[in-house]
């Protein structure tokens, strides 16, 4: 892969897919450029992104991330070290960019611009993924769906499915990802790149951390992000 090339024809797409028009600012990154990713082919079908891997065949990409909290209330599932990290699951030191071109290597846009609606009957514009946490414990990797690490403080169940990469947007010439740290968000937050599509996304007060199961504080993992239909 040429990665020069590659970086250029991800600028533009990102643009258009982040802004909704390539024609709305002439440049987007002036007030907040992001960290320009070095694209490393490591096999075949393997790519890094910076601190991102992502598998083209699989549709799936892995980011590195830390058990941040394990009690409290919850607002996010992961977010940067930029981020509201007193209310976040997990945190990550792969920058939101560099896991947006990641995400449009393997052909996901998010929303196109499109915003969340507030309303939680309808529908999160974007595409189903499904997240997965994996560790070691000692020499055993375990690995666990991501919503499993959540629980409710009214007792409702939390139901196991995808979240919807969205993307985040630019405003002001700033990607808000980047700009706030915002990766995955349980509230309904247009600057996440990916949010939760539950019922309960309206309410900032009714997530917590669900311990069962959960790795120690500052346990190292790994993040892996599949384009739903590609689930086995």
């Amino acid at each position: 892969m040429n990665g020069l090339r590659a970086v250029k024809e991800i600028f533009l797409s990102l643009l258009i897919v982040v802004n909704g028009s390539s024609q709305q600012n002439n440049d987007p990154f002036k007030v907040e450029p992001p960290n320009k990713p070095s694209i490393k082919e490591i096999s075949g079908e393997v790519l890094q992104v910076g601190t991102v891997l992502l598998n083209k065949k699989r549709k799936e990409i892995s980011l590195p991330v830390v058990v941040n909290m394990n009690e409290g209330p919850m607002e996010y599932l992961v977010v940067t070290g930029k981020g509201k990290t007193h209310e976040s699951l997990l945190v990550t030191s792969a920058e939101p960019f560099h896991l947006q071109v990641a995400m449009l290597l393997i052909n996901c846009k998010g929303s196109g611009g499109k915003l969340i609606p507030e309303d939680e009957q309808k529908t999160i514009p974007g595409e189903s993924v499904e997240m997965e946490l994996r560790w070691m414990a000692g020499k055993k990797e375990m690995k666990s769906r991501l919503e499993r690490f959540v629980t409710r403080v009214d007792k409702k169940p939390v139901k196991e499915g995808p979240f919807i990469f969205n993307g985040s947007r630019m405003f002001d010439g700033s990607f808000l990802a980047q700009r706030d740290g915002s990766i995955v968000s349980l509230i309904t937050d247009n600057s996440a790149q990916f949010n939760n599509p539950r019922a309960g996304r309206g309410d900032d007060d009714v997530w917590r951390p669900q311990r069962k199961g959960l790795p120690p504080l500052d346990s190292n993992g790994t993040l892996v992000i599949r384009v739903a239909e590609n689930i086995n």
